[in-house]
């Protein structure tokens, strides 16, 4: 058998089962392996020996004969602003740290149920308030391909550690692309579900909001297989098996795929070519008019959530916490800024009701319109306009600019330009990796299916992925030396590294 870290989720879970590898010792090399990148800045908790101990316990469960579950011996990261019991729920921040949930949250609880097991709470950005993890309360994450460069945020350790082969699956959470931004940057995979109807697809107990009628935890893996199986045992829904002939995909032309780097409209269109091989008919589709009204309803719910959500929070389920003073120390500038903004912003009681019913059924039949009228099972675009960024030495500001296609624009804006519509819909999406470009970075390619669809939009995922093919882990030297020339530039405070709690 390869190294064990180099295994598929499923594969690891198979080994584990069939007896042809030990979960201590699986979950042993991820320690041994977490150890050796910690300057990635991957993951902001950890207790080793509980791991090893629930691993442990998988074991002995196999040698009494008893059913290990579908995930059975699976270590998974979680994002830091999820509750997981005998870790706090710091959200990032550095004043959340003594918030210690008393009860796993309802979707960590159904990945145990299934037999999964613990690995550690994953960095992100602060507060989930931005879309690059560099972090200064907890140290920056790095991306394993580059690590001068963003792994995208806010759940950026939880793909940073799939991507360096720390873990083979995780959780995230994504509010306007949290878990779609990192894939496309860490050349991984994630499924933003459903959150259209009366509840959510995927509970939000137990998660610090930033935005809750945008909110959902996402699932993260290498592949999107892999995504499957984490949806399956979360949702209950059972995964088809698809092929790409006869499926009908739409490119919406009129935004999505506009003022791209060349190397992502390159690889982005090599992609879809590789699907049209495949059989699957590519159909152009506008989307001008439906992103012109989606955007007003994104962004009134996004500001409103900045701005009045985590006092709820706090108000309901830890009332010994302050939003005005933890936002008030919020370390990191651009975030910083968000909270401020949208504390000064004045939306009417009226608008934020229209926001949440009437424009934003608007939207979601305007989206499923188009659906209908082109007869779509999907529409296909590149994640994200640009590849991974470059992280600024003394960290994020709200100001700071990137180039895309040749343009400066402001990087807060177009991180989330093709991801926010899709929460403002309620649908489900998938980003998969397209390819590397010539400097070896990764380019992401999202799938976005109709609402409550998520299973199906996860199988024609697996079939894209199949069709396009699986990226190559970045080498383990590489990764080394590319953290060797930054080790100096951000370390974390010596007290928020990985830590045994």
């Amino acid at each position: 058998m390869s190294d064990p870290i180099d295994l598929s989720a499923r594969e690891a879970i198979a080994h584990i089962r069939d007896g042809a590898m030990k979960a201590e010792a699986y979950a042993a090399r991820l320690v041994e392996r977490q150890r050796a990148l910690a300057p990635l800045n991957a993951v902001a908790w950890m207790d080793e020996d509980r791991l090893l101990e629930a691993a442990h316990r998988v074991d002995a469960a196999r040698a009494r004969g008893e059913a290990l579950g579908p995930l059975g011996g699976l270590p998974v990261a979680v994002k830091d602003n999820i509750d997981t019991l005998g870790f706090p729920t710091s959200a990032g921040t550095a004043s959340l740290k003594s918030l210690t949930p008393k009860a796993d949250a309802p979707v960590a609880a159904a990945l145990w149920r299934a037999g999964a097991i613990l690995f550690g709470k994953a960095n992100m950005h602060e507060l989930a308030g931005g879309g690059t993890s560099s972090n200064p309360a907890f140290g920056f994450v790095r991306n394993p391909h580059d690590p001068a460069r963003t792994p995208g945020g806010s759940s950026g350790g939880t793909a940073a550690a799939l991507a360096a082969r720390i873990v083979a699956a995780g959780l995230g959470s994504d509010t306007a692309g949290s878990v779609r931004i990192p894939s496309a940057f860490c050349g991984t995979a994630a499924l933003r579900p459903s959150i259209a109807g009366a509840r959510k697809l995927y509970s939000d107990d137990g998660v610090v909001p930033l935005a809750a009628d945008l909110d959902t935890i996402g699932p993260m893996a290498r592949t999107i297989a892999d995504v499957a199986l984490l949806h399956e045992a979360i949702s209950g829904q059972s995964v088809p098996t698809k092929e790409l002939k006869g499926v009908r995909i739409g490119l919406p032309r009129g935004h999505h795929w506009e003022a791209l780097d060349d190397d992502v409209q390159r690889i982005a269109e090599a992609a879809t070519a590789r699907l049209r091989e495949a059989g699957a008919v590519l159909i152009d589709v506008d989307f001008s008019a439906f992103a012109s009204a989606a955007q007003p309803v994104f962004e009134t719910l996004l500001v409103n959530g900045f701005k009045s959500d985590l006092a709820i929070y706090f108000a309901r389920h830890a009332p010994q916490f302050d939003a005005a003073e933890v936002i008030g120390r919020i370390e990191s500038r651009d975030t910083k800024r968000l909270f401020d903004m949208a504390r000064e912003a004045d939306f009417p009681p009226q608008a934020i009701t229209a926001a949440r019913t009437m424009s934003r059924e608007r939207v979601r039949a305007q989206y499923a319109e188009i659906f209908s009228q082109n007869g779509l099972d999907a529409i296909a675009y590149p994640t994200e306009p640009l590849t991974a960024p470059l992280i600024p030495s003394d960290g994020d500001r709200f100001e700071d600019e990137v180039v895309v296609g040749g343009k400066p624009v402001n990087k807060v804006g177009v991180l989330i330009r093709n991801t926010g519509m899709t929460g403002a819909v309620g649908a489900p999406g998938v980003s998969l990796p397209a390819g590397l470009t010539e400097a070896g970075l990764p380019v992401g390619l999202e799938l976005d299916g109709r609402a409550g669809a998520d299973a199906a939009l996860i199988a024609l995922g697996a079939a894209a992925e199949r069709a396009i093919g699986l990226l190559p882990p970045p080498a383990t030297e590489a990764i080394l030396r590319g953290l060797r020339s930054v080790v100096g530039a951000n370390p974390p405070p010596s007290s928020h590294r990985a830590e045994k709690r």
